[in-house]
């Protein structure tokens, strides 16, 4: 049998997994899997989209793969939800005010353990584009009025991702309860509870799979995949990816139109 130097799979899914077109070969991914579990390695997808997305995007595999949701903030093996970092009621309402008082500007989707939420009045490309991403989403008039039975695990925020450091570091001043702010890609910024990502989700599961870092390999284009990047042994930046990650990782695949994570995987199986 092929020597397969390590031992659980990690991939970002937008500009990663998936091309542009939001689509990947699911027949190609099939027979990786099948080859990656025959290994007994693990299959773990690490991305800022929300549990109910990523549920569609792996509908036929959910009972095979490993999923970090919400940059972290929502962890699930065999379908099911095993760690969630949420915000308390309180913070995620207080956050949601202090972005709508001082950056007016800016879209606000809120995802939560039931639904995600937006605002009637949010622009229809901003709708269009979170009704995609949160497929369980609601609108309503406010906010600020999400349902108390709620928990929220993320805010994305649509603006520049240069707002990303100043927003977190004025909203951590005056509050107890520190929020981290990341870029989610499309120059759009994801909010999480403090110290929640994807490089920590990883973390959880090697450590229940009881496998090193130095034996995971690891896909990923945007600046929230750092800390993932940065843990694994093997660590890919796509070749469409951010600059900045690509003088982090150690290898770079190729394209994610070109399927580069298949290729790669498949490259070590055969």
């Amino acid at each position: 049998m092929t020597h397969i130097p390590f031992k659980a799979v990690a991939v970002d899914m937008d500009g990663t997994f998936e091309n542009d077109d939001k689509q990947y070969d699911h027949q190609r991914f099939e027979k990786v899997l099948t080859k990656l579990r025959q290994h007994h390695v693990h299959f773990i997808v690490s991305s800022g989209r929300p549990l109910s997305r990523l549920r569609q995007d792996f509908f036929d595999f959910l009972d095979r793969i490993d999923i970090v949701a919400d940059n972290g903030s929502i962890l699930t093996q065999d379908n099911k939800i095993i760690v969630r970092h949420v915000f308390t009621y309180k913070t995620g309402i207080k956050l949601i005010s202090f972005i709508e008082n001082n950056y007016p500007q800016v879209h606000i989707a809120a995802s939560g353990l039931d639904h995600s939420y937006i605002n009637k009045k949010a622009p229809t490309q901003f709708k269009n584009m979170m009704h995609f991403f949160y497929p369980n989403v609601v609108e309503i008039a406010k906010l600020v009025d999400i349902p108390t039975s709620d928990s929220l695990t993320k805010l994305t925020l649509n603006c520049s991702s240069k707002l990303a450091g100043e927003l977190e570091k004025k909203f951590n001043q005056t509050n107890p309860e520190h929020i981290h702010c990341t870029t989610s890609g499309f120059d759009n910024i994801d909010v999480m509870p403090n110290n929640v990502n994807k490089g920590q989700g990883i973390k959880y599961f090697l450590r229940y799979f009881n496998v090193k870092p130095e034996e995971l390999i690891a896909f990923g284009d945007g600046m929230n995949d750092r800390e993932m990047i940065e843990l694994a042994g093997y660590s890919y930046a796509m070749k469409n990816g951010h600059e900045k990650l690509k003088k982090i990782a150690k290898y770079e695949a190729p394209s994610n139109n070109d399927m580069g994570v298949l290729q790669v995987l498949e490259s070590f199986l055969d």
